[in-house]
């Protein structure tokens, strides 16, 4: 059986999850292929059986978790290497500024404009409408101008061009763009991490049995510990992909719930 991988997150992550699926594909004796046209949507993809998995965010996974019947599972999510991860299946939306900009705080943004990539968004968009929240803030009336750039490489390119003040940044998105473009740490400053939340995880179709759903999550688990499997997390600067349970969603629930809600109780 085919195991179709996507990837609903950060552009610059594409290669990386293209190598950990042909990995995975290598490790559970199952083969593997990377979907690149994503324009669907996960909902379609999943729903019209065109993926049996795929690296996204947590906030649609928690949406799908709630159906009445999930279609979806976890399989693992990664943990990334720098200490403020505390080795655990976590991450954060860094708000960034140009390097060079008067902004110093978070309180001198007031009036300024927000750049996020897309409303589904957990981290570039529900995280820092429910930091603002624990501020006293609301997000969209504390600056004077919110726009939607539809990814976070258009958010980080805006701020960088001077189009944006600020953006709220998936931090492994972020990790990876300095991986990649280590003269990228000089173009930004961030002002504030938002989080820590769960991290956006590895998912499966439902469809698939219980014992090719274990093979594939048994292969991203032990992927630290073979050379192979180290080579290519050491490619995308992850550190390891760790075991999550739905429970391990709850945080999310909570905070997109209070962010509905417009108030933090």
């Amino acid at each position: 059986m085919l195991i179709r991988f996507a990837s609903f997150l950060g552009d610059n992550g594409f290669a990386f999850y293209s190598r950990v699926a042909a990995y995975v594909g290598e490790a559970s004796g199952l083969p593997t292929q990377m979907v690149a046209d994503t324009s669907a949507g996960m909902d379609a993809l999943f729903g019209e059986g065109l993926i049996e998995a795929a690296f996204g965010c947590g906030l649609p996974y928690v949406w799908k978790a709630a159906e009445s019947q999930p279609t979806v599972r976890l399989m693992a999510a990664p943990v990334m290497p720098s200490p403020r991860y505390d080795d655990r299946p976590i991450y954060y939306a860094d708000v960034i500024v140009r390097h060079d900009s008067r902004f110093q705080t978070l309180d001198d943004l007031r009036g300024a404009t927000f750049a996020y990539n897309q409303t589904i968004s957990f981290s570039g968009y529900v995280l820092p409408i429910y930091h603002w929240l624990t501020l006293g803030e609301k997000l969209h009336s504390f600056f004077a101008k919110t726009v939607e750039t539809g990814s976070h490489a258009n958010s980080m390119d805006g701020v960088e061009g001077g189009q944006a003040d600020a953006a709220a940044i998936d931090s492994v998105v972020l990790d990876m763009e300095y991986l990649q473009r280590p003269e990228r740490e000089k173009a930004f400053r961030v002002l504030a991490h938002c989080g820590p939340a769960s991290i956006p995880p590895v998912i499966a179709s439902a469809r698939l049995d219980a014992e090719t759903h274990a093979r594939l999550a048994e292969a991203l688990v032990n992927m630290h510990t073979t050379e192979r499997g180290q080579a290519v997390l050491k490619m995308g600067g992850v550190r390891r992909f760790a075991m999550v349970t739905d429970r391990d969603y709850d945080d999310i629930r909570r905070m997109y719930k209070a962010v509905e809600a417009g108030a933090i109780s």
